[in-house]
């Protein structure tokens, strides 16, 4: 048999996978090449799903190639792509082959010949194959909790705001609606005033309350409420009232305006003086009343944004965007201020921007920044919402929120997953002892696409940052434990959760402030036992597809990319092999966060006590099998997971 050689054949194979498409088990080139045309053809394969061979692993089909030219067939040659799924034995005579499906995925069987008519004659053709076991999928599992039962056998959310409930610091509600109340805030300077138009509050009102549609009108995206609606499914759908005038700041000028908090308790004063008067005075006639702001009869106003005229001035808290609460107490019928947001009009861009007030507003939900606060590592790469405020909120946010509930996947199975930002699929696996809520630790899974909401960002970007420009799997590591009042313990119980105070780790190296902030990460321990470092715990961190020492989330400022996601034919485990158990888990190994058990300690890590469950282990492989086009969901994606079959040494 003639040889080619690997830069040939290789050659040859490229343009095979360029130019050739099948659509069934027997098959004509479509090659003009001169030399004539190969038929490609097994009587065992089975057509199924668009692919002309539906296989099992271990499965054996013969597959024959007829030639038909003017010249005489040269040498046949035979090759699998990739070759990690097939065993392929010619026939003698090269014309047939022996096909063997070796392990699960989408390939290609081709075919090509060599012919005797010159450099021009090559012709080729393939076979589409899908080979897939028997296995369970996403119907053998349950789905994750979103909300329990109270004690008249209620459902009731479980979202982060039952914890800040519990705190005695209550956000707004994420399931059902809300109302809002915004402030447009002015102050008595010539040079701040000049801004404080009638077009401007217009511009506020859009930016807030406009529906998608008016708002690529005006050439931008969504507006506050819509993202809202879209991203939450439809789940939180609120509405609001700004007023028809700028309610101006009155004390001298601006600089003693000492920030939100103040602006927001001056701004709901003017409101009940505004509405006691005729037609409802700088309100505006259709005003609403003041607890009508109060939707869940809690005596707090649902939410108060305070958008003011000032400048923004980087690094400055008193005029930059930030979300907190005060320390009033509920006031039944004249609602009291409780959460609210404060940014500058500046946000909108000189537009309608709202991707500001949208990240912000996921604070008033409760969510956390994903960025660090100390500027030391990028956990999630700042792809997300909460991070540098663009695509979608991850399903874990939207878990939080009660958006969405994940599969919580046990054993091995081949699940399948649309996109998360249109659909809310996603799957979790679980750590030991898992509590089926989301305040737990455990790795999600979720489908990234340029889709629905996320898609013009993640074509597009947003404030420099590259988004998700092409489809792929977000594997994240997620500690969501909560603790109790005391602090001393992670609550474990679904009754412990329901009746904690929050999160206990965030995405800011070693924490962002206070008594504790130090004590949750894992020892690192030399050949003798003596702990050399700290391993500090995420919230919420990338478990990147491609990596190396220097570019992943332990640098400041890393971002990720769609290399960041793993496609077809990638494989995720905890190997040291692989490395992501050294690069991204804080115990370095494939053990969860939560083998370690702290036994004693007084305020930081110097002191603590501890124990090590070395059986805590990590022990899935997860293979992507294909990320395929679908013309309802833009994709779909196929995952199998192996349970007890990571290698680990």
């Amino acid at each position: 048999m003639k040889k080619l050689t690997t830069f040939t054949l290789s050659c040859i194979l490229a343009m095979t996978l360029a130019a050739c498409t099948g659509t069934g088990s027997n098959k004509t080139s479509d090659s003009q090449q001169p030399g004539g045309a190969i038929t490609i053809a097994s009587a065992d394969a089975t057509a199924k799903d668009g692919f002309d061979a539906f296989m099992k692993p271990n499965d054996t089909i013969t597959v024959t190639a007829t030639y038909s030219g003017k010249a005489a067939a040269g040498d046949y040659y035979w090759a699998g792509t990739p070759s990690s799924l097939f065993t392929i034995t010619p026939a003698e005579d090269g014309k047939s082959a022996s096909i063997k499906a070796k392990a699960e995925g989408d390939g290609y069987v081709t075919v090509t010949i060599y012919g005797k008519g010159g450099a021009d004659d090559i012709v080729s053709n393939q076979l589409k194959v899908r080979i897939e076991g028997d296995h369970k999928t996403n119907a053998d599992f349950q789905y994750a909790l979103n909300s329990y039962k109270d004690a008249g056998n209620n459902d009731i959310p479980l979202t982060y705001n039952t914890l800040y409930k519990n705190s005695g610091n209550p956000h707004m509600n994420s399931v059902g609606g809300a109302h809002v109340l915004v402030i447009p805030l002015g102050f008595q300077e010539a040079d701040i005033a000049q801004k404080q138009t009638s077009a401007a509050l217009g511009k506020i009102n859009k930016t807030f309350f406009g529906t998608t549609e008016e708002m690529q009108e005006l050439g931008s995206w969504e507006s506050l409420r819509s993202f809202y609606r879209k991203s939450s499914y439809g789940i939180s759908d609120f509405d609001g009232y700004i007023p028809e005038n700028w309610c101006v700041w009155d004390k001298a000028d601006s600089e003693t305006c000492s920030g939100g908090v103040a602006a927001a308790e001056y701004g709901r004063t003017w409101y009940i003086r505004e509405y006691a008067k005729a037609n409802h005075g700088a309100l505006g006639a259709n005003a609403p009343t003041l607890d009508w702001f109060d939707s869940d009869k809690d005596g707090f106003i649902d939410l108060i944004w305070v958008v003011y005229s000032h400048k923004t001035v980087s690094n400055n808290t008193q005029w930059w965007a930030y979300v907190t609460y005060t320390g009033n107490g509920s006031s039944l019928g004249s609602p009291n201020v409780k959460t609210l947001g404060w940014a500058s009009l500046d946000w909108m861009g000189g537009g309608y921007d709202a991707h500001t007030y949208i990240h912000e507003t996921g604070h008033t939900y409760g969510l956390n920044d994903y960025y660090d606060y100390n500027n030391t590592w990028s956990p999630m790469g700042g792809i997300d919402f909460m991070d540098h405020n663009m695509g979608d909120h991850c399903m874990y946010s939207k878990w939080l929120l009660a958006w969405t509930k994940p599969l919580v996947v046990n054993d091995s199975a081949l699940i399948t997953l649309r996109p998360g930002t249109t659909t809310g699929d996603c799957f979790i696996l679980p750590s030991p002892g898992y509590n089926n809520t989301v305040f737990d630790e455990y790795m999600m899974f979720e489908l990234m696409a340029p889709v629905g909401l996320a898609e013009a960002d993640y074509k597009a970007g947003y404030s420099n940052v590259p988004g998700y420009s092409k489809p792929g799997i977000r594997v994240t590591h997620v500690d969501a434990r909560v603790y109790r009042n005391d602090r001393n313990t992670y609550a474990q119980t679904l009754s412990e959760v329901i009746n904690s105070h929050d999160i206990r780790v965030d995405n800011s190296y070693a924490g962002r402030g206070g008594l504790y902030n130090d004590s949750d990460y894992f020892p690192i321990l030399d050949a003798n036992g003596k702990e050399v470092r700290q391993n500090y715990y995420t919230e919420t961190s990338l478990m990147e597809s491609s990596f190396t020492e220097t570019n992943n989330w332990k640098v400041a400022g890393h971002n990720a990319s769609n290399s960041s996601l793993f496609t077809a034919g990638n494989i995720f485990n905890l190997s040291n092999k692989k490395g992501w158990a050294k690069a991204f888990m804080p115990s370095e190994t494939n053990l969860w966060n939560k083998a370690k058990t702290i036994t004693g300690w007084a305020k930081d890590h110097k002191s603590q006590t501890y124990t090590i469950d070395e059986t805590c282990t990590f022990n899935y492989e997860v293979k992507v099998l294909s990320i395929d086009e679908d013309p309802t969901y833009g994709y779909t994606a196929r995952v199998l997971v192996t349970k007890d079959a990571a290698v680990y040494n």
